[in-house]
Parts: structure tokens; C-alpha cells; sequence
């Protein structure tokens, strides 16, 4: 089954709230959605755990400057791609600036891809950015269904198994299983815009 998402005036909103530096709930939001994505990334790219904090303030410093004439246009690029290229050369800069880490990891990945193709951001960072988001936007959809339809979404969408298994299961009718998976999904899908700020096509 396949969705695709049109970008909604809500992504626009949250950005342009963030703009507002008066807005200290928006940049909460913001901080806590991207915080641990850039921090995973930045730990990925071997730096310890106290390091990759100061990059990921420095990141945060470097977007909250930067959002102040920042306009999104999609024939541009994605937010995801922006927030990426922020964040990796911001790495870059890190590991020039340190040497000390450059000793203790020695001739690692990083480097290796800084001086292949300096100033990309690598696949790592988009599979990093859609599993955060799918995480993220499950775990803020949950409390909102109670558990049979929690359940029927989880055994045909998560595990994949088939709807007639489901109903059997759950003790319902298959119809019924099918409008459960379809709501859950709705709003997952609509929660995953929301949190990526992008256009985005679901497959399943």
C-alpha cells in the first residue's frame, strides 16, 4: 500500500515559529526532535559522548543563525538534506579543529570520507534521519489508540502478519482490522510530516 504526503502549512508554522526567537516552546519542540538525531549521528561518526554534545550545541547555535533567512523550497532540497549538511560540517570542522581525536581513532571512516568527498553528507545521515522520525513519530502516536487497535496495527504492519491472523487474535471481524490499521497509519503518517517537515512517500 503506498501514501504519499503533500507538505502541510503546519511544517511551515512550526519552522517559522522557531525563527521567532521569542518562541521558546517551538525551539524546545525543534531541540528535542532533532537533539538526539544529531547526537546519534555525531556518535556514529566516533566522536565520545561529550564531544559529540558540543557539536550538537554548536549545530543548534550554527541553525538558530542560520533559520533567520532561511527559506524552504522544495525544488531546492529537502529540510532533511539542510539539517544533514549542517550538522556534517560542523563534524568536519570538529575534526580539523581536534586533533586529539584524530589520534585516538586513527585513520577512521570519517576521515576517510572527508578528504574523498569533502563538503557531502554521506548515506548514513538519511538512514539515521527516517529511522529517528519512524521512532520518534510511533512513540508520540501511541497513547492516542487504546490497545486492540494498537494491537491490529502492530501484528499487520509491524510484524507484517496477515489481517485474516489478525482478526482471529484479536476476536473481531476483518473489516474491523482493516479500519484499525488504516487510522493508526493515518496518523502516523501525519505525524511523520510533522516531524520530518518534508514530503515524504509511505510504502508498506
Amino acid at each position: 500500500m503506498n501514501y504519499s504526503a503533500e507538505w502541510p502549512s503546519t511544517h511551515i508554522t512550526l519552522l517559522n515559529r522557531v525563527r521567532l526567537h521569542t518562541d521558546t516552546e517551538a525551539w524546545m519542540e525543534f531541540v528535542k526532535i532533532y537533539g538526539p538525531l544529531i547526537y546519534n549521528y555525531c556518535r556514529k561518526k566516533r566522536l565520545n559522548d561529550t564531544d559529540a554534545e558540543d557539536v550538537c550545541q554548536e549545530v543548534f547555535r550554527q541553525i538558530s543563525t542560520s533559520l533567520n533567512s532561511f527559506e524552504y523550497n522544495r525544488k531546492l532540497g529537502r529540510f532533511r538534506s539542510w539539517l544533514g549538511t549542517v550538522t556534517y560540517h560542523e563534524i568536519c570542522r570538529f575534526w580539523k579543529k581536534n586533533q586529539r581525536v584524530q589520534h585516538q581513532t586513527g585513520n577512521s571512516e570519517l576521515e576517510e570520507f572527508i578528504n574523498k568527498h569533502p563538503g557531502e553528507i554521506d548515506g548514513v545521515w538519511s538512514d539515521e534521519f527516517c529511522s529517528h522520525i519512524y521512532e520518534t513519530a510511533v512513540e508520540n502516536i501511541r497513547p492516542q489508540f487504546d490497545e486492540k487497535t494498537w494491537r491490529a496495527f502492530e501484528l499487520t504492519w509491524i510484524q507484517d502478519s496477515p489481517s485474516k491472523a489478525a482478526a482471529v487474535e484479536l476476536e473481531v471481524e476483518l473489516n474491523w482490522i482493516y479500519k484499525a490499521k488504516f487510522l493508526v497509519q493515518q496518523k502516523l503518517k501525519e505525524e511523520i510530516k510533522r516531524l520530518s517537515f518534508d514530503s515524504i512517500v509511505f510504502q508498506k
